[in-house]
């Protein structure tokens, strides 16, 4: 008799926040064929890319110093104000090497923390808009996190991470705790068992400020990484994998710097046939 079975690894998780990514070393492969000018991108309320100027509240504008590094700037629409800007060691991968700033519209410093090879040396410090202290954490090689936090009033309050991963309201609040809630609303697609299709889908979602699943949508195979006869009942396995991510219930919503934010996971869903 044959049967079959879904295998879903832990998602892997990073926050979207500010447009960044999680930092990763890049090998020599993924280098830009060339060094580029100014490449610019407009983004919308959801950081979102958008064709023009039209809607967007943000500019970003990458500039490149040679075929792998270079630097980012984002500025406030329509003032033009500087929001942030960033070194890069490798911008593809925004692996962050140098220090990082970003500012209030106002122009008042919000964020500070030097990078090498994408990780924190030294302190990290946060300010109210108004200039007082918000945080200081101090990063060693090695050594867990440690800092300060400060209210408004610029009296001590309880020290919280500077990031803090959404929390699925279901189960044991785990990443494990989506993993099985994705597994038990995945269905083997007829199409798929009937053609024996089998395989990895990866389904990226985002969980938004207030806590909803957002934005959902599988990676797409590289080119010719699948037959074309079996290009329909693959795709029965994306829509499955997509419909599993769709069932998911709220989560408490991420957090930086005290702050929702919206959060960037991917579930990798494994199909397999025995």
């Amino acid at each position: 008799m044959t049967c079959h079975r879904l295998l879903l690894t832990a998602g892997l998780l990073s926050f979207a926040a500010a447009g960044r990514a999680q930092d990763q070393s890049t090998p020599p492969s993924t280098a830009l064929p060339a060094a580029r000018p100014v490449e610019i991108v407009y983004l919308d309320a959801n950081r979102h890319k958008l064709p023009s100027a039209a809607g967007a509240i943000e500019r970003k504008e990458t500039t490149y110093r040679d075929s792998v590094g270079g630097t980012t700037r984002t500025y406030y629409l329509p003032s033009g104000k500087l929001k942030s800007f960033v070194p890069l060691a490798n911008v593809r991968s925004f692996l962050r090497h140098g220090t990082v700033s970003e500012y209030y519209e106002g122009g008042q410093l919000r964020y500070q923390a030097t990078f090498r090879a994408g990780k924190v040396v030294g302190d990290l410090v946060t300010y109210y808009a108004d200039g007082k202290l918000k945080r200081r954490d101090h990063h060693q090689p090695d050594q867990p996190v440690t800092g300060e936090c400060f209210g408004p009033d610029g009296q001590p309050v309880a020290y919280f991470p500077y990031e803090q991963m959404p929390v699925y309201s279901e189960g044991a609040g785990d990443n494990a705790a989506v993993v099985r809630a994705v597994m038990l609303n995945t269905r083997y697609p007829v199409e798929a068992l009937k053609q024996r299709v089998f395989g990895v889908v990866k389904v990226k979602f985002v969980v938004s400020r207030d806590g909803r699943v957002e934005d959902i949508e599988p990676n797409q195979p590289k080119e010719g990484e699948v037959p074309k006869n079996l290009a329909r009942a693959y795709q029965s396995l994306q829509e499955a994998a997509v419909s599993a991510v769709r069932q998911l219930k709220p989560f408490a919503p991420g957090r930086q710097d005290g702050e929702p934010v919206a959060v960037s996971f991917t579930v990798p869903v494994t199909f397999r046939i025995q």
